[in-house]
């Protein structure tokens, strides 16, 4: 059995909504976050909404789904998201989908069928969906770090990264596959960024490595996973590059 979480209780800060979440902000004539719903559905069971900010907007953009809630009290990252999204999965699963709730407008059943189906093939603790990019410093994406021998070795914050690391064109696109039983043990051993204070799941990554589990990366063309959205002008931007890719 397959679960799934979708991280949606950041209050969106930069992009200025007073009233509402920005994952149910209109992309297209649609809230964004159904995009994501849209493309789990069928994959996974139950998918779990984790809300915080303005949680009752999402809620109403998504009352014709079925889908459950976990409340995020405090928002402390998306690793502590995860670990709240995780406490009302009450079964055992065998593997856990996470997405984030502004940056799944692109994805598509068949990527995320794939992204598992590399998953299991491989026998992985920890898979993700990564792209690669012209301008990765235009992003400000987390940075994949590959040994010579292309093993992943860990997922490196744009702010974190030396000058060395943000030249790589590799970055991690948002979306996870996890074993279940091996997230919400390691779930629990997380540490707060000393920059930040927030838990960050991309330090599951650099965990499994460390416990010598295996971690791969499924590559897509950029097109299939678009910009996630922080900023007005980015879901603009968004918005554009969607129709563009549909055309």
């Amino acid at each position: 059995m397959i679960s799934a979480i979708i991280l949606a209780a950041g209050k969106g800060t930069r992009i200025n909504s007073k009233t509402i979440n920005k994952v149910a902000l209109s992309f297209l004539k649609k809230p964004m976050i159904e995009y994501g719903v849209e493309a789990i559905e069928g994959l996974a069971s139950p998918i779990v909404i984790v809300v915080g900010a303005f949680s009752e907007s999402v809620k109403q953009a998504l009352k014709e789904y079925d889908v459950i809630y976990a409340y995020q009290k405090k928002r402390l990252g998306t690793g502590h998201a995860v670990k709240v999204g995780l406490d009302v999965l009450n079964k055992n699963y065998s593997l856990v989908l996470v997405g984030y709730g502004d940056h799944m407008m692109f994805y598509k059943k068949k990527t995320i069928k794939k992204l598992i189906d590399y998953h299991r093939k491989n026998r992985a603790k920890v898979s993700f969906i990564s792209t690669k990019y012209h301008d990765p410093i235009s992003l400000a994406w987390g940075r994949i770090i590959r040994n010579k021998g292309g093993k992943i070795l860990d997922i490196v914050e744009q702010k974190d990264a030396d000058e060395k690391q943000k030249k790589i064109k590799e970055v991690n696109a948002g979306f996870y596959c996890f074993n279940f039983k091996f997230l919400k043990k390691q779930i629990k051993t997380l540490k707060k960024s000393k920059a930040s204070g927030e838990y960050y799941i991309t330090d599951i990554v650099k965990e499994a490595v460390k416990m010598n589990k295996k971690v791969v990366a499924l590559v897509v063309r950029f097109r299939e996973v678009g910009i996630g959205i922080n900023k007005k002008h980015e879901l603009r931007e968004s918005q554009n590059i969607y129709l563009k890719n549909r055309a």
